[in-house]
């Protein structure tokens, strides 16, 4: 990027700028000279473009644009909207990103290199915001996580936002857990100062401009339906005065509010009050299934996907028996190793160094891991493969002719095998309030195995040497068609380890993909090697997750219904808890 000291040296029709700057306008001309003032005065070297979208007033805005800022790009609007004069600006930019701003801020030293900087280093990253204050110094949290009913009733209530303005759903909306020093990725930016890649434009859509509010919510929501992500970059600094264009001119500011979000509401309506998680299938993209249609001529026909945690023998064992799995396929291994202690990944690169290894500096999680992964894989075909299997010969070679003749099948599971070669249930019904407590660790399941309740949940009286449609199969040996993940997107992060598999069959049967059973392709697994090592975490986060996929999939957002629930799997958390202690002291 060239030096720039000045917008007057704004870039010139013939270059490409770096960043283009969208600011909307109509009767703020003083905030918007204070705004532009301060873009004036900014150092910088990156070359960007500034446009404004103004409705037209008596404010006195284009004499303001003629005499002090000529070098601003000014298009006039019939109506009013932050939706539709967004819209004008993205369409007349031309940089690869897109900076919107509120007429009300003042852009702080390096803002700009920031955000230019940032989104060149993270390609994944649809959206961006910087570090926002208010005039007073204090942070206002513009990286928030979606709403669900409590959070609303916490923000928006009357009497929760005065009374107790930190309540826990609060502070949890407004991510007020992270470090605000340091990027980290969110749910949803605030409008007042985001950044979005015109790439994830192209792809996700303009902002919907039947919102007058929520827009941004809305934006967010349908690119992280479309795999692009949204972070918060420390580096890129404003202060916000919060003059607001909502508050001259609108005395109907709140029912206008209020109807946004519930349009919003009805474009999720299928989550019930639980508005956007981020990772359910959209609606309609179909430009996506054509991005994904492309191939290269040396493209593998099976990308493995392994997380790690320091089982480095296990692990070890597992990337041996992958040689003799798909002889004459094109398989393309990655290991995603989170932070283990035991060498795994040194042993990958001295004695696998043909495997594309991901060392990363903290542990992601099961889920965090495959995506990470499944970011760079390049096959045809995916699997996702726990570190403690042994696969068969031909186990895969086998799925992949399977998989290559039927089109409408999104994700498939392996048949699996304890050590002694005894059937794995690993095929399972979805979970239902009738199954609750009969499920594969639960009590009455173990005291009584041949119940109705546990027979219909665990399959066992499912003929297991048939290829069949099933609900959901076990992400130890997972494997999904490209055009399926590129469809719905990776896994739900917010399941840490466990029931993420069950989420995302879930999300490929709702996509309208089938989820088959491969009984002739063979993997043994050895079961919870790596949780085994820490018990009480795991049954901790298998019950957190249960209560997630409730949540997520079968709240109907009745306060009382959710409670009740919650109570339930805690007390059986407990039960599980105080079961595994009693075993250790009579051990």
């Amino acid at each position: 990027m060239s030096e720039i000291a000045s917008p007057q040296l704004h870039a010139s029709a013939d270059e490409t700028p770096d960043l283009s700057i969208i600011l909307i306008n109509w009767r703020m001309s003083k905030d918007l000279a204070g705004c532009l003032a301060s873009i004036e005065k900014h150092q910088h070297r990156c070359r960007i473009e500034t446009i404004l979208v103004n409705k037209p007033s008596e404010d006195g805005t284009e004499q303001i644009i003629a005499q002090q800022y000529p070098w601003v790009r000014l298009f006039d609007h019939p109506t009013f909207g932050f939706a539709t004069m967004r819209n004008k600006g993205i369409r007349e930019a031309r940089a690869r990103y897109c900076l919107i701003l509120d007429t009300d801020v003042e852009i702080l030293p390096n803002c700009f290199d920031a955000l230019v900087k940032f989104m060149n280093a993270h390609p994944r990253v649809g959206g961006c915001g910087g570090h926002t204050t208010r005039l007073d110094g204090n942070v206002e949290y513009n990286v928030k996580r979606f709403y669900d009913l409590a959070t609303v009733a916490a923000r928006r209530g009357p009497f929760m936002e005065r009374l107790w303005p930190d309540n826990p759903w609060n502070h949890r909306h407004l991510m007020k857990d992270k470090d605000h020093e340091k990027p980290f990725e969110g749910d949803w930016m605030a409008g007042a100062c985001f950044c979005i890649r015109r790439e994830a434009v192209a792809q996700v859509g303009y902002f919907d401009e039947s919102m007058h509010y929520f827009e941004d919510v809305d934006w967010c929501w349908r690119a992280k339906a479309a795999r692009w992500k949204i972070a918060f970059c420390p580096d890129a600094r404003i202060i916000h005065k919060v003059q607001g264009l909502s508050k001259k001119g609108f005395n109907r500011n709140t029912i206008i509010h209020l109807k946004s979000g519930i349009r919003f509401w009805l474009k999720t309506r299928h989550q019930g009050l639980n508005w956007a998680w981020p990772n359910r299938p959209a609606a309609a993209l179909p430009h996506e299934q054509a991005a994904g249609a492309s191939t290269h001529g040396n493209q593998p026909d099976l990308s493995v996907i392994i997380v790690n945690f320091n089982c480095s023998a296990l692990l070890r064992d597992c990337l041996h028996s992958l040689k003799e799995a798909a002889p004459r396929r094109r398989l393309e291994i990655i290991v995603v190793d989170n932070a283990s202690s035991d060498g795994a990944p040194k042993m990958v690169r001295e004695e696998f160094p043909a495997v594309k290894l991901i060392a990363n500096a903290e542990n992601r999680g099961f889920t965090g891991g495959n995506n990470q992964g499944l970011e760079i894989a390049r096959g045809r075909h995916i699997l996702l493969l726990n570190n403690d299997t042994r696969v068969m010969p031909n186990a895969f070679e086998k799925a992949i002719a399977w998989m290559d003749r039927h089109p409408d099948v999104g994700a498939a599971g392996l048949k699996l095998l304890n050590e002694d070669g005894s059937l794995q249930l690993s095929c399972r019904r979805f979970p239902s309030f009738s199954q609750a407590l009969f499920n594969r660790h639960s009590l009455p399941t173990r005291l009584f195995p041949s119940n109705r309740f546990s027979r219909q949940y665990l399959m066992t009286d499912f003929r297991h040497h048939r290829t069949q449609d099933v609900d959901w199969v076990s992400g130890a040996c997972l494997m999904l068609r490209r055009q399926t993940y590129e469809q719905i997107g990776g896994l739900d992060e917010r399941f840490f380890m466990y029931s993420e598999d069950v989420d995302y069959c879930y999300r490929v049967w709702a996509a309208g993909h089938r989820v088959v059973y491969l009984p002739f392709a063979r993997v043994t697994h050895l079961v919870g090697q790596s949780s085994k090592k820490n018990q009480a975490l795991t049954i901790r986060e298998r019950h957190r997750s249960m209560y997630r996929f409730y949540k997520k999939h079968y709240s109907r957002s009745l306060m009382f219904v959710d409670l009740v629930t919650w109570i339930m799997i805690e007390a059986r958390c407990a039960v599980m808890l105080a079961a595994m202690k009693l075993r250790g002291r009579t051990a």
